[in-house]
């Protein structure tokens, strides 16, 4: 029985984005904010899809990018941001952009009609926790990892 990718993937207008342009301090507020909501539970996006000045998707900022940022002393903030998650503190902004810490789409992409195994093979092969599903060479929708969890789930 051939699986539909469309049942287990994130329709591309339900997952967060943001501009490539952006300050890293921004992202890293996006993906802390749901954090924050859900009682410093971790439920929601690990990464955020990034979008050049007119709209098209060009790569994922993921929480392992913003975590090298920190390892590599590029973003000293986001090492004090991760240690004071569950306080309101402030914490000092830097100007670095979105777009020096993206992983390109060209390596993440999975077509529509690939066979779940594929899709499983790729983000094994390449750790990936998400990747993008195109239909028609257009972007349509995002599979995490924990999405491919909740329906293996489902369906045993």
């Amino acid at each position: 029985m051939k699986i539909d990718l469309r049942q287990i993937m994130i329709p591309l207008d339900q997952y967060p984005s943001i501009s490539e342009e952006g300050s890293l301090d921004n992202a890293i507020n996006l993906l802390t904010e749901e954090f924050k909501k859900r009682d410093n539970i971790w439920h929601n996006y690990e990464a955020l899809l990034t979008t050049s000045s007119s709209g098209e998707i060009t790569g994922m900022l993921t929480l392992r990018s913003a975590l090298t940022a920190s390892r590599e002393f590029k973003y000293p903030s986001l090492r004090h941001r991760l240690i004071n998650l569950l306080f309101n503190k402030p914490v000092p902004t830097s100007n670095l952009q979105v777009k020096n810490f993206i992983h390109p789409l060209k390596s993440r992409l999975v077509n529509i009609s690939d066979e779940l195994d594929e899709v499983i093979l790729l983000i094994l092969k390449h750790n990936y926790n998400s990747v993008l599903v195109s239909n028609n060479q257009r972007i349509v929708g995002v599979i995490r990892t924990i999405d491919l969890f909740w329906y293996i789930d489902d369906v045993l």
